[in-house]
């Protein structure tokens, strides 16, 4: 029998409580930063994809392989039995599920258990039951994290949502890279209109070379609020869309970065443990795969030499110490880059909260040992009708994850398959997550590539 791995799991109970009985309450809120966005600040218009979030707001499932033996993830609505069953025979999925009474898509997990008043009874009676001793986990706190949190009696074991709005802000990173002496992209923080202004005449020259700088709304998340710019007409058609806001909402307040862009052989993502007391621990660093600035998959294990490793652990700790100091514990994932001479620039953007990595840290640690190889990817999918677990099986037969063999996909997301499905007959776009482990980096694109083959002959069905 395979033994259930909460390794992990007590590690963040430890560092978030101090106690490694203590019971967490696993939320998993992707995309909380849509709640840390401030009033009265002008922003470009972005586009928004209805149909996405309904699958972004399933993404909750990942928790099924975070969670220890002990603790509960709340979800939108129950796992599939199979979906359970394959991820129990490899050692994860034994934690305790609680689903909402009604799944209501266009909401995210804590939404739609703020509006489910048997699901926060049961919640209600968990916190009070004298066993345990219980806390809530959000992948990341906003003001509806501490609304439940109050209406549960289950308190927070991460820091409120005012240090993870702080924190979160890609500004706040800039200005930590000046403090730290951090190596730093060339560009600037604009709080005004007249600030966005000023920083473009400082940068433009870089257009004027060739180049293109990018402007970022500071609170943006998967690649929304980015602005690539190419030509200076491109940023004053920008600053006359704003000018417009301004005049209209009365306030010249903005919140974006504007930097150089850089040429890059890859992106990178690191993770720290930060815990109450300030001891930080480094997770461990992955390639990222990103397209258009949407975060699309990691590579394990990233391909630096040891001087490249070393420039980003010392960032690392430093950052850390930094965070605490502001009042923040917990994970974090930084965002850094290799640019095409090989330098490291370790700090582009700091996720204070759980990060798609913080999803495979168990995997990671239980399959993917020195010497193995892992692709966490997402593959896109476009149906008609739902598809069946089983089904879904069917096709990629061989293709699954053997714990024997210890190679192959190991689903870790099925919900998001099926989470915009209207009705039969109406084609919607789902997603299924998972992570190839291989013994080789060939066999892992081998791998990559016949799944992707696979799951196209389930495209095909009408």
């Amino acid at each position: 029998m395979t033994t259930l791995l909460s390794d992990f799991s007590i590690k963040l109970k430890r560092a978030l409580t101090g106690r490694e009985d203590a019971v967490l309450v696993y939320l998993n809120n992707f995309e909380v930063e849509e709640y840390w966005n401030e009033q009265g600040v002008l922003k470009l218009p972005s586009l928004s994809i209805g149909s996405a979030s309904d699958v972004v707001n399933r993404m909750e499932e990942l928790g099924v392989f975070l969670a220890g033996e002990q603790d509960v993830v709340l979800l939108k609505s129950l796992p599939d039995p199979g979906f359970v069953a394959d991820a129990r025979a490899v050692g994860f999925g034994r934690s305790r599920f609680i689903a909402t009474e009604s799944n209501e898509p266009g909401m995210n997990i804590t939404a739609n258990i703020l509006h489910c008043p048997r699901t926060l009874e049961k919640l209600h009676e968990l916190a009070h039951d004298r066993s345990i001793q219980t806390y809530l986990v959000p992948f990341g706190v906003s003001d509806q994290e501490e609304e439940l949190s109050r209406l549960t009696g289950i308190p927070l074991a991460v820091p409120p949502a005012n240090v993870f709005r702080k924190v979160n802000d890609k500004g706040y990173a800039r200005r930590l890279n000046a403090e730290l002496g951090i190596r730093q992209i060339p560009g600037c923080e604009c709080s005004s209109l007249e600030e966005l202004s000023s920083g473009f005449e400082q940068l433009k020259s870089a257009l004027e070379q060739g180049g293109r700088l990018v402007l970022k709304d500071s609170m943006g998340v998967s690649g929304k609020g980015i602005t690539v710019i190419a030509e200076e007409s491109r940023f004053r058609k920008c600053m006359s869309l704003l000018e417009k806001q301004a005049s209209k909402n009365g306030t010249r307040t903005v919140n974006y970065v504007l930097e150089q862009w850089m040429n890059k052989t890859c992106d990178l993502n690191y993770q720290i443990l930060i815990d109450r007391t300030g001891e930080i621990e480094f997770l461990g660093v992955k390639e990222s795969l990103v397209e258009q600035g949407v975060h699309q998959g990691h590579l394990m294990p990233p391909r630096l030499d040891n001087n490249q490793m070393a420039v980003i652990q010392e960032a690392a700790f430093r950052i850390g110490a930094a965070l605490h100091r502001d009042g923040y514990y917990g994970i974090a994932g930084i965002d850094a880059i290799l640019d095409e001479d090989g330098s490291v620039w370790p700090n582009l953007e700091i996720n204070a909260r759980f990060n798609m990595s913080t999803y495979q840290i168990n995997i990671q640690n239980r399959w993917i040992s020195d010497g193995m190889f892992g692709l966490a990817k997402k593959y896109a999918l476009r149906l008609n009708e739902k598809l069946k677990y089983e089904d879904l099986r069917s096709v990629l037969g061989q293709l699954l994850f053997d714990p024997l063999k210890g190679e192959g996909l190991l689903i870790n997301n099925f919900a998001t398959v099926n989470a915009a499905f209207k009705s039969t007959g109406s084609l919607f776009s789902g997603r299924l997550y998972g992570v190839i482990i291989a013994h080789s980096e060939e066999q892992l694109r081998a791998t990559d590539i016949a799944v992707e083959a696979a799951l196209t002959t389930i495209n095909e069905v009408k």
